[in-house]
């Protein structure tokens, strides 16, 4: 019986009287149909409820039985299903705004590299598993005596090495005050023989630092003054030319000089020494005299591995402005996920060079697995005279108003007063000029270049090269036998080393990949989730909110007397 007869037959009076029957027999074209009164049966019917009169609600129907009448769904199962289904949209709705349209999972990750006591990541920062290379090329002045005897005219440096040494970083003296934590570095480094181009034994022959320091200070002394400390040094020196030879072991990492054995007293005054011998990267093995404070990111996490304050200054006051005085920057290793703009400029605090470099992007790099870095170089004219770089202007002797030239940045101010300058190896992008009195220096933009691969999401720097030269500048009064034959203002090139990350320990190389590829399908496998629960909701709830239609119920098997059909529903 459809719906609409069944409508009409519930006008129909009743066969029997209600009182003395509980049932209404109605016969149709198809055989008969046995209606249950609302007010005598339904009470005793599994699964229906009254909703009003000459209408019934059913849970539900089986095959077996006939349709008896028509009525609405349980109101109780309506409204719970309705209810889930809105709570099931909602939460949908709220995942596809997170999963989709924000980087939750990221910046819980990033959220979790904030430098806190006993983190997992203060533990990787504290003694990084990564052992950079440092590789240490030296000039070897073959020709010296020569051109002190007016034989050659242009000195002959040979680029001897590298001498490879592994380091192992550890940060020690650690305090933290809210979200500042203090430090300083303890550097061991290791050489490695079988990765070297020579043997620790070789001997070079190298200018005279300690003596060219001590002729830069007495530059513009008075005559009797001059005379006294030349005088000195020929009585107490024990390397009285302007070059020497050497072991390289001794030359790096410190030879006794007694010029600095004379100088301890007032270098130890100025709070300056910090060694017993004299070496060339003698203060870099052992702990640093450096202090560092940095933020720890804990309260602004786009403030993290950001350099607060040096030596306990919040600028460095060697500069003429402030722009160039700023140490705001990080030291290189981990850089905040805000700073990653290919459009924006890096800032790397180098304390061997008195100031911050700027890194560039350049492009996208891929490491192993698959992962794409962001590549970041320094510029090109990053050590240009202000005529071609105007940045640089600040970078020059605020008292006299000199500048280096083309290539070249003053650091004197970084080696004890000594008149040491920097720049790319072999004077690479620097002034002709700078080459003019040399041979051997070959200038290579590919092997000479300094650059930093950088995670886009972590900030990790995993990958990256610096090679920077070590130059003396030749400062002399008049007439100071020990250096007559040098030129005044004459730079000679020293040494270049080369700091690389080549290897990721496999721990790293792990927490890289997974930060990369399974929070990325964490992501989208969570949006595609909360995207298509969504779109299911959304159709669960349209179609029952405007397709609630009448559903058959209050069923009954079909029987031939009032007294069977009794005695099926006693």
């Amino acid at each position: 019986m459809d719906h609409q007869s069944l409508e009409k037959t519930s006008s129909v009076s009743p066969m029997l009287p209600k009182e003395k029957d509980k049932t209404i027999i109605l016969t149709q074209q198809n055989g008969p149909r046995i209606l249950i009164r609302e007010d005598t049966i339904l009470a005793n019917l599994p699964g229906c409820a009254g909703c009003g009169r000459a209408q019934f609600a059913c849970s539900g129907m089986k095959k077996k039985w006939s349709a008896l009448c028509w009525g609405k769904q349980s109101e109780k199962k309506y409204y719970c299903s309705l209810v889930v289904l809105s709570a099931t949209f909602a939460l949908s709705l709220l995942g596809t705004i997170f999963f989709c349209f924000t980087n939750v999972i990221n910046d819980a990750i990033l959220s979790s590299m904030v430098l806190k006591n006993n983190s997992l990541a203060f533990s990787m920062w504290r003694r990084p598993t990564v052992h950079p290379l440092m590789k240490v090329h030296l000039f070897n002045y073959t020709n010296w005596q020569r051109v002190r005897d007016g034989l050659d005219t242009k000195f002959h440096v040979e680029d001897v090495g590298p001498y490879v040494y592994s380091q192992q970083l550890e940060r020690v003296k650690i305090r933290f005050v809210k979200d500042l934590l203090t430090f300083q570095e303890h550097n061991n480094f290791k050489f490695l023989p079988e990765a070297s181009a020579g043997a620790h034994f070789d001997k070079v022959f190298v200018p005279n630092l300690p003596l060219l320091g001590v002729t830069s200070k007495i530059e513009n002394a008075e005559f009797f003054a001059r005379m006294g400390v030349q005088a000195a040094l020929n009585t107490f020196g024990n390397h009285k030319e302007a070059f020497l030879q050497l072991p390289v072991q001794r030359f790096l990492w410190g030879y006794e000089d007694n010029i600095i054995t004379i100088a301890k007293p007032y270098l130890s005054i100025q709070g300056q020494l910090n060694f017993d011998n004299f070496g060339l990267l003698v203060t870099k093995n052992g702990t640093s005299s450096d202090v560092f404070t940095i933020n720890t990111g804990e309260n602004d996490i786009n403030r993290m591995n950001i350099i607060e304050e040096f030596n306990g200054h919040k600028a460095l006051p060697y500069w003429g402005s402030p722009e160039c005085n700023s140490i705001e920057a990080s030291d290189g290793s981990i850089f905040p996920p805000t700073f990653l703009d290919r459009n924006q400029t890096l800032k790397v605090f180098f304390p061997n060079l008195c100031r911050s470099i700027p890194f560039k992007y350049v492009k996208d790099v891929e490491m192993g697995d698959g992962v794409n870095l962001l590549r970041y170089e320094m510029p090109r004219n990053v050590f240009d005279d202000p005529d071609h770089n105007p940045a640089n202007q600040c970078y020059c002797q605020v008292d006299t108003g000199s500048c280096p030239p083309r290539g070249v940045i003053d650091v004197t101010q970084c080696a004890m007063g000594a008149p040491a300058l920097a720049s790319f190896p072999h004077f690479h992008l620097g002034d002709p000029a700078l080459r003019e009195r040399f041979t051997g220096l070959h200038p290579d933009s590919e092997q000479h270049q300094s650059y930093l691969d950088i995670h886009p999401t972590l900030g990790i720097a995993l990958s990256g090269k610096s090679n920077l030269q070590l130059n003396m500048q030749v400062k002399k009064p008049e007439s100071f036998g020990p250096v007559n034959y040098l030129p005044q203002g004459l730079i000679l090139p020293i040494a270049w080393i080369e700091m690389s990350v080549e290897e990721l320990p496999e721990s790293l190389q792990s927490l890289v990949y997974h930060g990369t590829y399974s929070t990325a399908a964490a992501q989208l496998g969570l949006s595609a989730f909360c995207t298509i629960s969504l779109a299911i909701s959304a159709i669960c709830l349209f179609v029952m909110l405007v397709r609630r239609r009448r559903k058959p119920c209050a069923i009954v098997k079909i029987v031939s007397t009032d007294t069977e059909l009794k005695t099926q529903f006693a």
